[in-house]
C-alpha cells in the first residue's frame, strides 16, 4: 500500500482500513464515539484521554493520557503514537469545554482555560501532526467547531466559547490552504443539538420542535460527518464547515 493510498475502498467506502487515527478526547464523549467507529472500520486508533492511563487495547488501538492544552503534553502523545504505529494519517480534535458566564462575570484564567481547551489544543496538535503527514502526503484532519461558527452568531453569556470556535474554523480554513498541496485536508464538524448525553454545548434547552428535522442529532449523525471527511470520497474536499444539526439555526 503505497503512503497516499486508501487501503480500503469497501461499500462504505471510509477507507481507513489500517489507516492511523488520532482522536483527542476519545475517552469519553463524542471523542469515543469516533474512536470506536474507527476501530470497527479496522483502523489503528490511538485514543487519547486526560486522566485513565496509558496502555495497549487489542493490538489495533493504544490509549494515551495527555492534556493537550498543554503543547508538551501534546507532544509526547504524538511521539507515542508515532512510536507504536510509525505514522499518524487522521487526526481528529475533539477536545473543548464550554461555560456560561457573561463577559463581566469572566475573570482571566478562565477566558484562558476555555481559549486553550478549545483553540490551543487544536494549534498544538496540527502543529505536531501537520509534518509526519506532509512526508507521507497524506492527512486528514477535522476539528469540531460550533453552530454558527462559521458566521460568527453571537451565543450571550458564551463569549470565549463562541470566539474560541469562531477562530477554529478561521484556523482550520487558513491550514487548509496552506496544506493542500500537501495532500493534506483540513475540514470542520459542528455538533448541534445531540441525544444521548451529547448535547451540543449552547443548546441543552432546546426540544425537537426547534429543529427543522423535528429531531434531535445522535452521536452517530456526528460521527458519519467524521469518517466522510476521512474517506476518499471527501478528497477533493477541503477547509469546508459542516453543521450536523438537522437546519438548527439556519
Amino acid at each position: 500500500m503505497s503512503a497516499s493510498e486508501p487501503a480500503d475502498r469497501g461499500p462504505d467506502g471510509d477507507g481507513l482500513r489500517g489507516r492511523v487515527v488520532l482522536v483527542t478526547g476519545s475517552g469519553c464523549g463524542l471523542g469515543a464515539w469516533i474512536a470506536r467507529a474507527a476501530v470497527r472500520r479496522q483502523a489503528r486508533v490511538v485514543i487519547n484521554c486526560r486522566r485513565d492511563g496509558r496502555q495497549r487495547s487489542g493490538g489495533e488501538a493504544l490509549v494515551c493520557r495527555a492534556d493537550v492544552t498543554a503543547f508538551g503534553e501534546a507532544q509526547g502523545l504524538v511521539e507515542e503514537a508515532l512510536k507504536a504505529f510509525g505514522r499518524i494519517d487522521v487526526l481528529v480534535n475533539t477536545v473543548g469545554v464550554f461555560g456560561w458566564k457573561p463577559v463581566a462575570e469572566l475573570d482571566p484564567a478562565e477566558w484562558r482555560a476555555m481559549m486553550a481547551s478549545n483553540l490551543d489544543s487544536v494549534y498544538h496538535m496540527s502543529r505536531l501532526v501537520i509534518p509526519h503527514m506532509r512526508k507521507n502526503h497524506f492527512g486528514r484532519i477535522v476539528n469540531f467547531g460550533a453552530v454558527g461558527a462559521e458566521r460568527t452568531v453571537a451565543h450571550p453569556k458564551a463569549s470565549a466559547y463562541s470566539a474560541a470556535k469562531a477562530a477554529v474554523v478561521a484556523f482550520s480554513k487558513a491550514l487548509a490552504l496552506e496544506e493542500a498541496r500537501c495532500g493534506i485536508t483540513v475540514n470542520v464538524v459542528s455538533p448541534g443539538v445531540l441525544v444521548d448525553g451529547e448535547e451540543s454545548a449552547h443548546a441543552v434547552d432546546h426540544s425537537a420542535d426547534r429543529i427543522p428535522v423535528g429531531r434531535r442529532g445522535s452521536p452517530d449523525d456526528v460521527v458519519r460527518a467524521v469518517l466522510f471527511f476521512c474517506s476518499p470520497a471527501a478528497d477533493f474536499l477541503t477547509g469546508q464547515v459542516v453543521a450536523v444539526a438537522g437546519g438548527w439555526r439556519l
